[in-house]
């Protein structure tokens, strides 16, 4: 057998030279005024017809704004930004449209990044850049609840928060910007219930100015000729998406269906969620989430259960539900998998039962994944292989030991989406979605 050398001794390996490049930091206002109350909605407006060779950078572009409390200078009318996912608790809903066509619609955002948030931030990021960029903090029992306050009479905080869980900010590929027609990302921010915890109504809650700071890579004549030339004029972004569904589970229910209508070409697995104080004022509305006596879970297509054999939980069986949920992000066996949700003692059990969200230590963290994915990945864009729900009945169905105060179900599919752009002469140059 041939012997090879370790690679810190092969000297013909060294860094390239990229082709020559431009990165511009460009920051785009809102096109439907400066400020906005809570509830209220936001459009930017991202332009399109660039010259050939503009792309953007998404991962490295977020989106800046204050949160301002005009409420009343008392102590009573502070406001609190709900510490796992800080002010992404104020964004209700993200689309991202073109050319007439919504790309991508991601409604309860705010409940999802607190869902991704618990299993993929540690606690480390979520008390340093997480609280620098967003207002997280992560502490498992104090006796208050985590998070920034903001204060009446004027007090505000700047944020400026990565899209997380968009697609294109998931996708390790560029955004082309020399589209025939113009991008529009609109924001739906939350009520003031919803966002903060306190009395604040949605008149007293501003957001302003609301603005994306972008990173946008401006390619030289020649290097991009020779990649639209190797790529036929064809731009194909494939990355992941994220779609809500909510039903409603009553105080009386033992069991329950919930159809979430999740039609999807390749649907990679599904998350969800209880949530009993959604819009309470002074409960933390979106990272609460209730584990409600559940007993066991599957998600069904068309008669057929996924996985065929139920998932199991109780008080004392947290390992069940909590390995198959790793199982969705292939991290049962990797040792940084969990984020916060590994450390916090209300995952199962009475004390996430109908928990209040009052305080660090009666807000629960209950959350249940199942993995749709036949094949496991190999690598970040190698295959994907979820099951072809297109036009089938999709549920989730479970079992409560007992039943609980009433509450809504959050669920989330996560799936494969295409988008392409052909700029070839006679072709539309605009983007078309299909998932």
């Amino acid at each position: 057998m041939a012997e090879l050398m370790s690679q810190v001794l092969d000297y013909s390996k060294r860094r390239q030279k990229a082709s020559k490049a431009n990165s511009m930091r460009v920051i785009i206002p809102s096109s439907t005024g400066s400020s906005f109350q809570a509830g209220q909605v936001c459009e930017i407006s991202i332009p399109g017809n660039q010259p050939g060779g503009t792309f953007m950078d998404w991962a490295s572009s977020y989106l800046k704004f204050s949160i301002t409390n005009n409420g009343a200078a008392t102590p009573a009318n502070d406001v609190k930004l709900g510490g796992g996912i800080g002010a992404y608790n104020m964004i209700q809903k993200i689309e991202i449209l073109s050319s007439g066509y919504t790309l991508s619609s991601i409604d309860n955002y705010n409940k999802l990044v607190g869902m991704l948030g618990d299993i993929q931030l540690s606690e480390v990021y979520k008390n340093e850049t997480g609280l620098l960029l967003a207002g997280m903090e992560y502490t498992a029992v104090d006796g208050v609840l985590d998070g920034p306050t903001i204060a009446g009479a004027g007090g505000s905080r700047t944020f400026c928060l990565p899209l997380l869980a968009c697609p294109f900010t998931s996708s390790s590929k560029y955004f082309p910007l020399f589209s025939r027609d113009q991008l529009k990302l609109r924001i739906t921010f939350a009520s003031a219930a919803n966002g903060t915890i306190g009395a604040a109504a949605d008149s007293e809650i501003l957001m302003s100015p609301v603005e994306l700071v972008s990173t946008n890579i401006k390619l030289g004549e020649q290097s991009f000729q020779a990649l639209n030339q190797m790529v036929g004029g064809q731009y194909n972004i494939v990355t992941t998406d994220y779609r809500n569904s909510t039903s409603a589970i009553s105080d009386s229910q033992t069991s329950f269906v919930a159809n979430v209508a999740f039609s999807h070409l390749s649907l990679e697995r599904v998350l969800f969620g209880f949530f009993g104080t959604e819009n309470t004022a002074a409960a933390d509305s979106n990272s609460n989430r209730d584990y409600h006596n559940l007993s066991e879970y599957s998600f069904v297509l068309n008669g057929q259960h996924y996985p065929a054999r139920k998932i199991k939980a109780s008080d004392t069986n947290g390992a069940e539900p909590f390995a198959e949920l790793a199982n969705t992000a292939d991290g049962l066996v990797d040792v940084h998998f969990g984020g916060t949700l590994a450390k916090n003692e209300n995952y199962v059990g009475t004390a996430a039962t109908s928990p209040a969200g009052t305080a660090n230590e009666t807000t629960g963290h209950f959350l249940a994944g199942i993995n749709l994915q036949q094949t496991r990945e190999h690598g970040s864009e190698s295959i994907y292989s979820g099951v072809d729900s297109l036009g089938g009945v999709t549920q989730i169905e479970g079992t409560f030991d007992a039943a609980g105060d009433a509450c809504n179900l959050q669920a989330f599919s996560e799936f494969t989406v295409i988008y392409n752009l052909d700029t070839n002469p006679g072709a539309s140059n605009t983007w078309v979605y299909s998932s």
